[in-house]
């Protein structure tokens, strides 16, 4: 079974917010802890607090390309037109774009439409986007509606954070409610830190993620670990899906835990 971190923040400088870890997570590191785990492979996502951007993602992806892929950051403030955006994403080997809408500045852009031009441009090339977009389930909902042609995966289930369960799934009628549009898909990502008090395999949070794999299918949810600020051991993390989740089916496993992110990035799974 092919196994797919959807998200894994990896740097060299920078500080970090207060819930992720301090000390710089190197490419070689997470490689002893995917292997220790028994993941496969992972999505690299550049963290915002990284003055280099983009760069150390990228050169980790050159050098072990058969475990990494990155999606990248973009500045909004630099609209590319179709072409030199898809131009930009082979340049840099990029599978697509992860932007993040969670506080009100980077909100702010979106009011005065300053995302736009990213909208047309990845539908235009192709490029699917993870959106970080804490409770804006209906502008996510307009923006699958516009773009039909743009592949779009709702980060962390849309939960904003630091929340815990049960607060942090008042708003899955509305996330729920996005299965309808084939172009949306979720990362299930940092599952356990939404764990009020149980304890592995938490337990807790089953029936939320039944009612959202349920709505979207196997293949529109993926598992994701968000390591540098995991709540817990990473193979308990992986765990919870790979045998935590009883009512799930292998393929169902199968499809949850790697071919449907695969799929959904282009990224071809290879067994």
């Amino acid at each position: 079974m092919l196994v797919v971190d959807a998200q894994v923040h990896i740097w060299e400088r920078g500080t970090p917010p207060a819930n992720h870890q301090q000390s710089p997570l190197s490419a070689e590191g997470l490689l002893q802890e995917m292997q220790s785990a028994g993941v496969d492979r992972a999505i690299l996502v550049p963290p915002l607090w990284d003055p280099g951007v983009n760069d150390y993602s990228i050169q980790a992806a050159t050098r072990f390309p058969e475990q990494f892929a990155v999606m990248g950051l973009v500045d909004l403030n630099a609209p590319m037109e179709r072409d030199a955006f898809r131009e930009w994403l082979l340049r840099n080997r990029l599978l697509g774009v992860r932007i993040a809408f969670n506080n009100s500045i980077l909100r702010a852009n979106l009011a005065v439409g300053l995302a736009d031009w990213l909208w047309a441009s990845a539908e235009a090339a192709g490029a699917p986007l993870m959106i970080l977009a804490p409770q804006l389930s209906a502008l996510i909902g307009m923006i699958a509606r516009r773009h039909p042609g743009l592949r779009i995966v709702v980060d962390h289930m849309g939960i904003p954070r630091g929340m815990k369960a049960p607060n942090a799934f008042q708003h899955l009628p509305e996330l729920i409610a996005l299965a309808k549009y084939d172009n949306v898909a979720v990362k299930m990502g940092g599952v356990p830190n939404y764990a009020d008090n149980d304890a592995y395999p938490y337990r807790s949070l089953h029936g939320y993620l039944r009612q959202v794999i349920d709505a979207f299918g196997p293949m529109r949810c993926f598992w994701a670990s968000d390591l540098s600020r995991l709540r817990g051991p990473y193979a308990e993390c992986v765990g919870m899906f790979r045998e935590g989740l009883d009512w799930l089916s292998e393929e169902e496993r199968a499809a949850i835990l790697g071919r449907g992110l695969a799929k959904w990035l282009n990224w071809p799974p290879d067994r």
